[in-house]
């Protein structure tokens, strides 16, 4: 055989598949580089030109939809005349917060400032939307020393790494401050939820495709098209319940993909039994006659 009849080879051709996974992966870890630039971002808010005040240190632990509330931890740093030289309170400071819980903490005087559990209600949100919610949370900070008001700042951060939360809206009046967040689903969450669903969409259409061949080609009872049907049917069960968060049942991820999901399998598994079935029979008959 000449060499001219022998298939050129193209060494070069497994540059493109490595190339293509090299630009993925970097396009993927760039979006992670950052949201995780984000999620570490504080955000001061409030009178912070003042010499006398009051830094209220206010980070985010968990941002739960399920109970409608937001946990954070709350400390403060006492500055200028409210301040002694260690920088601890030189006279008690007594914190107000629109909260459910810790909505009055005191901080005493000379004493290193403690961290304190607070727990703040949404506003604004339904968790059925996932993973499509947002939500909305308002949140007002007065503080007093000695019967006097002190000008406040807030350094906002937030730790959960569901949710993205951005403050807008704040303004002093008459000694409070008061400013708002939106939360919506962070990116890597997001995209993880679209995913499951068009991953349920996929499975239902080769559900659809393996019955459409076991019935259209008249091929009777087709064990492993029935088989793979049924593993499906409940296979999508933990997978649907393994998306982070956890909605409830009834949530958009349901209505727009699980729900479909289920019905296309079931009825695919269902008309490959009753179709071959029969077919099954009429094979018997003519085998018969």
């Amino acid at each position: 055989m000449s060499d001219e009849s022998a298939p050129r080879r193209r060494p070069w051709l497994w540059v493109v598949p490595v190339v293509l996974a090299v630009l993925i992966t970097a396009g993927s870890l760039s979006v992670y580089f950052s949201q995780r630039a984000q999620s570490q971002t504080e955000t001061v808010l409030g009178d912070t030109g003042a010499a006398d005040r009051v830094d209220v240190l206010f980070y985010v632990q968990k941002l739960d939809p399920v109970s409608q509330t937001l946990s954070a931890q709350v400390s403060i740093a006492p500055k200028g005349r409210f301040a002694d030289a260690d920088g601890f309170p030189a006279k008690d400071i007594v914190l107000h917060q629109d909260a459910s819980k810790g909505d009055t903490i005191t901080f005493k005087a000379g004493k290193s400032p403690g961290v304190n559990d607070v727990q703040v209600l949404l506003s604004d949100g339904v968790i059925t939307d996932y993973p499509f919610d947002s939500y909305k949370t308002d949140f007002a900070f007065f503080a007093e020393s000695n019967n006097e008001i002190a000008p406040v700042a807030v350094t906002f951060a937030s730790g959960d790494t569901f949710f993205g939360l951005t403050p807008r809206d704040s303004k002093t009046d008459d000694g409070v401050f008061t400013f708002s967040a939106d939360a919506g689903r962070t990116v890597g969450m997001f995209a993880f939820a679209l995913f499951i669903m068009l991953f349920m969409w996929c499975l239902s259409i080769a559900a659809v495709i393996a019955a459409t061949f076991a019935i259209a080609g008249r091929h009777g009872l087709l064990w492993p098209s029935m088989s793979f049907m049924g593993a499906l049917l409940f296979a999508l069960v933990p997978l649907r319940n393994a998306v982070p968060g956890g909605p409830p049942i009834g949530s958009v991820i349901d209505f727009g993909a699980f729900f479909i999901a289920e019905a296309l399998i079931s009825l695919s598994l269902i008309c490959t039994v009753v179709i071959g079935y029969r077919v099954e029979l009429v094979k018997k008959r003519e085998a018969a006659a």
